[in-house]
């Protein structure tokens, strides 16, 4: 079930991840658009991971 706290819990996650990613996916320094959807999906991945982890530890 989405709660506010999880939603919460999700943005910080995902504001925190992409950069990381992007980081991460970088093709010789550069960002590519695959290297923009890379990063996304896997800072969507581990934000709801995090978010998940958080809202079971709350309760």
């Amino acid at each position: 079930m989405m709660t506010t706290s999880r939603v919460v819990s999700f943005l910080i996650a995902f504001v925190i991840a992409v950069p990381v990613m992007l980081t991460m996916f970088r093709d010789n320094g550069e960002l590519t658009r695959e290297g923009w959807v890379k990063s996304l999906i896997f800072a969507g991945s581990v934000a709801a991971i995090a978010a998940i982890a958080f809202g079971r530890s709350r309760q």
